[in-house]
């Protein structure tokens, strides 16, 4: 059975194709295109699916949309009434709604598709992503973000590899997600994809933990385990122009932080209070479930889950000792999630395929390595080709060592937000101008955001305080031991934690004999990664890109699969 899932409409849209209870392919609508977090129907990763497996529309057996539009509406209009006259901004939405989001209307328009469709709920989808691509039969399930159809959280039971049984919800406007990016709002990033830039922040702040009465007053869990936010200082929940009010300035005794201004001591503050309270409250919550479940495992999903700081800490502040969380945990991962849900609903479907692979995206060959270096713009300096990876690998572990800044292509694309060793920039940890370096020249990026190490995982926990966790998509922050802080600076943040991406041959074989070479000059399995691209672009899709954004940054050397490229 052919099941293409797809998400959209809110943030970071995708498709994916699953056949049989095995994920084929899968990319985000920004990849092809360069808008990031792209909201849009995903039309190009459609079509590029469909054309990379070779398939017409109407061969796909069913389509799973990753929402129920019908009660996100019921949502939508309970808040409308609940809080006019202040949504009065929203007459106009509220209005056109259900022309505007009849997802049927647009699947069959959009595609020409005859076939079924079906409409799977926002947090069964990111529960369903997590759940089946885990290695557990039998584990806890939580997704948190800001929204789903009214749900903002859940904690569910994953049972015998098949089964989904939810037991708590949270419901809007009560949600930890939107707490998070309200006061990223506040702090003048944008919210929905400026999360990650207070989480590096964060490290900056004072560990005093200066405003934890301010964020005790903003949110809270309840005694029967439900976020609680004080709506006085919120207006998300009336306005879609402003996340919060003026008590919010009131409370922290500042204005809101204008974009791209100058950040303050205080800015980095709130930062960190706002990041010690989100996991005060996260932990709060897991501890709750799990006394009643007694599971030692635990599937995340949703877009909190990418709060890699609190990630790390979970095996530490719960009785979870197995975390596991999928590569793209937000609303893109939804697309495979709810194509999941719609194969393993099936009573005849028991058992899941294993789904462990991120690289889901186009790949390419050595013609198109080729032909891209052949047709671009720019003037190439020297050109190598390797006729096998043994010498290429030795002599980019050799450049890297010296203090060189490698653009890394290779194979098919990640799914999801990291950059996991197929489109990647790789640099060396050891040595301490190579940080403020790269976010600089190369990724021209804001200066206290910090990169993270891929290292052999047999070796990770020599280096980093994992408590034996396997990190495969880096989306665990771990403290780095004290013994090796001062010899990995480019990757160790100012807190003396690093997001870790640990790698086996099996998973990685390229990136891996990377590892092992570099560890033979410099002493450490280890490298800094960081996605590739510049500041406000994506990650880069096809060769020809890779070396545009090569040629626009000041990185050293180019590897597009066996051809390595100097300026």
């Amino acid at each position: 059975m052919k099941i293409l899932g797809i998400s959209g409409y809110y943030h970071d849209s995708a498709a994916a194709l699953v056949i049989n209870g095995k994920v084929i392919s899968a990319q985000e609508e920004e990849r092809f295109t360069g808008i990031k977090h792209d909201n849009r129907f995903p039309i190009n990763s459609i079509k590029w699916i469909l054309k990379q497996n070779k398939l017409k529309i109407n061969q796909i057996d069913k389509i799973v949309w990753y929402e129920d539009p019908k009660k996100k509406y019921e949502r939508f209009k309970e808040q409308y009434f609940k809080y006019f006259p202040k949504t009065i901004g929203f007459t106009k939405k509220l209005w056109n709604w259900k022309k505007d989001n009849d997802i049927e209307k647009i699947i069959r328009t959009e595609l020409k598709y005859k076939g079924v469709i079906e409409y799977c709920e926002h947090h069964i989808a990111h529960l369903a992503y997590s759940f089946y691509t885990s290695p557990f039969e039998n584990t806890d399930i939580v997704s948190v973000d800001g929204v789903g159809e009214n749900e903002t959280a859940i904690c569910a039971l994953g049972l015998k590899g098949k089964y989904i049984q939810p037991l708590e919800r949270n419901f809007f406007p009560h949600s930890l997600g939107l707490l998070y990016a309200t006061i990223t709002a506040f702090l003048g990033f944008k919210p929905n994809s400026g999360e990650y830039k207070v989480m590096g922040l964060a490290g900056y702040g004072s560990s005093k933990d200066l405003y934890k009465k301010q964020f005790e007053e903003l949110a809270k869990v309840t005694v029967n385990n439900h976020i609680e936010l004080n709506l006085k200082y919120f207006s998300f929940h009336y306005s879609d122009k402003i996340m919060f009010t003026t008590k919010m300035c009131e409370l922290f005794g500042i204005a809101p932080r204008v974009y791209e201004s100058e950040l303050k001591q205080i800015h980095k503050d709130i930062a960190f209070s706002l990041q010690a309270h989100y996991e005060r409250l996260f932990f709060q919550m897991l501890n709750y479930f799990q006394a009643h479940s007694k599971n030692e495992n635990l599937c995340l999903s949703g877009g909190c889950a990418y709060n890699g700081l609190a990630n790390g800490k979970i095996t530490k502040k719960t009785k979870y000792k197995n975390v596991y969380v999928p590569p793209a945990p937000s609303d893109a991962g939804s697309a495979i999630g709810a194509a999941l849900w719609s194969w393993m609903k099936d009573i005849n479907h028991n058992k899941r395929v294993e789904n462990i692979n991120p690289y889901l995206g186009p790949s390419y060959n050595a013609v198109d390595y080729k032909n891209a270096i052949n047709s671009t713009i720019y003037t190439i300096g020297k050109v190598e080709r390797f006729d096998n990876y043994h010498p290429l690998i030795e002599k980019v572990a050799g450049l890297i060592n010296d203090g060189a800044i490698i653009g890394w292509f290779q194979d098919g694309s990640e799914f999801g937000q990291r950059a996991l060793g197929n489109r990647s920039i790789l640099a060396n940890p050891t040595i301490s101008n190579i940080k403020p370096k790269v976010n600089r020249v190369i990724k021209k990026r804001e200066g206290f955001r910090p990169f993270a190490p891929m290292v052999t995982f047999e070796d990770a926990n020599k280096y980093f305080d994992m408590c034996g966790q396997e990190v495969p998509y880096m989306n665990q922050v771990f403290e780095v031991k004290d013994d090796f802080i001062a010899s990995l600076p480019s990757i160790t943040h100012i807190d003396g934690t690093a997001r870790v991406q640990t790698v086996r041959s099996t998973f990685n074989p390229l990136i891996y004999m990377l590892l092992k070479k570099f560890e033979k000059k410099s002493g450490y399995p280890i490298l800094l990664n960081t996605s590739f691209n510049l500041r406000g672009q994506t990650m880069v899709l096809d060769p020809i890109t890779a070396i545009k954004t090569f040629y626009d940054c000041e990185m050293d050397y180019l590897v597009l699969g066996n051809y390595l490229i100097s300026k």
